[in-house]
């Protein structure tokens, strides 16, 4: 069962939970021999408790520089109560994403590692949601899961790819592998302020 808390997490300290530690060396994305890329993510949600996410990205490459044009995805994430109900699920629209880079690197503060060779994409987007207002524990904190009335409702939206699980940790240089492999992640963001991010580990990363 979603626990509900009384105190709340502020924009502010929401914003900083989310972006705090990221490491923004974004390098130039390198050409590829590939017509595109296509990512599959299906499985538990690694932060949500009880719920289910399902992420499907392609990245195109433009024919002529063999450089990644752009992004969609497409995204959907369901919370479930002890019983199996379920009692919330949220879904997300990309088109059109702006590729940012194929190595970005990030810090994640609840696992402690630093995620190395990352899809680094954003861009603006919709998203819909079951009408109602719910409270979960989200990686240390409570926060209210987004309400668009089940209307849908423009976002920034984020993408962040782990083909492989790599990632570094603390002081040491070697590169190593989270034993679930990749991961794929969006983040949505209203307004201007990071609210839930969903992720899931990788079923399919394929260069096509």
């Amino acid at each position: 069962m979603v626990v509900k808390k009384k105190q709340k997490v502020t924009k502010a300290l929401l914003a900083t939970s989310f972006l705090i530690g990221i490491i923004a060396l974004v390098a130039p994305v390198m050409a590829c021999g590939t017509n595109g890329v296509l990512i599959i993510a299906k499985g538990d949600d690694a932060d949500i408790a009880g719920a289910t996410t399902s992420i499907i990205a392609m990245i195109d490459f433009d024919k002529a520089s063999g450089l990644p044009s752009v992004a969609q995805l497409v995204f959907q994430t369901k919370i479930y109560d002890e019983s199996g109900e379920k009692i919330y699920s949220i879904k997300g629209k990309l088109k059109d994403g702006l590729v940012i880079s194929d190595s970005f690197q990030f810090y994640c503060e609840v696992r402690e590692v630093l995620w190395i060779n990352l899809w680094f994409v954003m861009g603006e987007g919709v998203i819909k949601t079951t009408d109602a207002n719910l409270e979960i524990e989200y990686r240390g904190a409570t926060i209210t899961l987004p309400n668009t009335e089940g209307q849908y409702l423009p976002v920034s939206i984020w993408l962040m790819v782990n083909p492989k699980g790599e990632y570094l940790k603390g002081e040491d240089p070697k590169v190593h592998i989270w034993p679930e492999g990749g991961w794929a992640t969006a983040m949505v963001f209203i307004g201007g302020i990071p609210t839930v991010g969903v992720v899931t580990y990788l079923t399919k990363y394929m260069e096509i």
